[in-house]
């Protein structure tokens, strides 16, 4: 009972983002305070998605959105982004659906357009690439009937992820800390027991993984398992018991659905069997039983409970010495994973997130501008508020770290030399190294 008011409160929470903004329209100067919106339309100018405010209210504004797109295009040209004093508009045209991004936060187009492909990524997810064909045969067709109140709680939750998680920007997800033996007999469990048609056996804790299986000519890309992993984790309706439900994966296939068994096994870890046939479900239903026994059985369900449950680990667990360390974020290129401590002060909560991952989106454009694909880059950057020293190796990795602002760039290499021999002794426990296949 206690884990069931834990859930409804958390879905409480999620549904008031969008409910306490519903009243707002762009005839209200509360709307324009907003430093971020996503507005999302058809090319006939019919709404279909608002961070903020009400669809319907903003129709018309919509509908101008829609005309300057079209007349670019009957130009034989593309509007790809504007500027108006301190606001920065960002345009994308996915087919008949047009998205764009109004920010006075300070994130550049390329970020910007990033959330945007994220978001219509997911649109496409629950309604598949044949919604394009639907609205170009029937422009005036409203498709927020099709999507309900599920999809508009999972693109608000996407948006505001792009604030604290670098994996939209970066593609790639990352894994929950696990001791490596337990991880593999986890993995051993899931590829055991499955059904002939079965693509993909994911298990997640929360917005982490902790294993997953695919057959060997189907790949679960980065992108589709950051869709997957906020519908799972944002879907009130999975949370009830054993859910079975269609889902589309882009990156595997944009033109229709493949099914989904998904199961809360305890707390927020879920196990997520995707297959190809959509009579599978009582088989799936013997599978994770199985599992679940398995699991059970040898111990793993407890340690990855523990795992779960284990206390925030910050910057200062490494005993780097190195007290100006306030936080970091590594991303393994190969695996496409990456992990990221809690900040430690003054960057603590999620208001010193946000701050840190601005700042790591800044060096990120910066260092763009001249890195390439062999050469090594480190660049160095000291404001009023903090100090980052970034390091990128392509095709290994890429390291970002933050410290109080007077630090001197020679410790802070140091401080990173050391934060990398400690992810090399303990990678086994913070990356799934190994790609398991049926």
């Amino acid at each position: 009972s206690e884990e069931k008011k834990r859930i409804r409160r958390l879905f409480a929470e999620k549904k008031l983002k969008i409910t306490k903004y519903q009243h707002q329209h762009n005839q209200d100067p509360a709307w324009f305070r907003h430093k971020k919106h996503v507005l999302i339309c058809s090319w006939a100018g019919r709404p279909i998605f608002s961070r903020y405010g009400d669809e319907s209210k903003l129709a018309a504004y919509m509908g101008v959105i829609s005309a300057i797109i079209s007349n670019f295009q009957r130009c034989k040209d593309n509007v790809r982004s504007l500027v108006a004093g301190r606001h920065k508009f960002v345009f994308s045209v996915e087919g008949p659906i047009y998205l764009v991004a109004i920010s006075c936060a300070g994130e550049s187009e390329r970020h910007l357009r990033l959330q945007l492909d994220v978001v219509h990524s997911q649109i496409i997810s629950i309604l598949t690439g044949s919604i394009h064909n639907t609205l170009r045969n029937r422009p005036q067709y409203d498709i927020r009937g099709l999507m309900g109140e599920t999809a508009e709680i999972l693109m608000t939750e996407l948006i505001s992820s792009c604030n604290l998680s670098p994996a939209i920007e970066m593609k790639c997800v990352t894994c929950l800390r696990l001791e490596s033996e337990c991880r593999d007999r986890v993995a051993t469990t899931l590829s055991t027991h499955r059904t002939k048609n079965l693509l993909f056996a994911v298990l997640l804790a929360g917005q982490q993984l902790v294993s997953l299986i695919r057959i060997r000519d189907k790949i679960l890309d980065p992108s589709d398992l950051i869709l997957l992993m906020n519908f799972v984790n944002n879907s009130q309706s999975l949370r009830s018991g054993e859910a079975w439900t269609p889902i589309c994966l882009p990156n595997v296939s944009s033109k229709g659905y493949v099914w989904a068994y998904v199961c809360f096994l305890l707390g927020d870890l879920s196990l997520t069997l995707i297959t190809a046939d959509s009579g599978d479900f009582v088989n799936l239903q013997e599978v994770k039983r199985r599992i679940f026994d398995q699991m059970s059985k040898n111990g793993d369900l407890s340690t990855v409970q523990k795992a779960i449950k284990r206390r925030v680990w910050t910057a200062a667990s490494l005993h780097t010495e190195i007290y100006e360390l306030v936080h970091f974020l590594y991303k393994f290129d190969s695996a496409r994973q990456y992990i990221m401590p809690a900040p430690n002060h003054p960057f603590k909560g999620k208001q010193g997130l946000k701050t840190i991952m601005h700042e790591y989106k800044r060096v990120v454009d910066r260092t763009s501008l001249v890195r390439t694909d062999k050469s090594h880059t480190v660049y160095f950057h000291a404001s009023d508020a903090s100090a980052v020293l970034a390091w990128i190796r392509p095709g290994e990795f890429e390291i970002y770290c933050t410290f109080t602002p007077l630090v001197p760039k020679e410790v802070a290499i140091t401080a990173c030399n050391r934060i990398l021999r400690w992810i090399k002794r303990e990678e086994k426990s913070l990356f799934m190294l190994q790609l398991n296949m049926w």
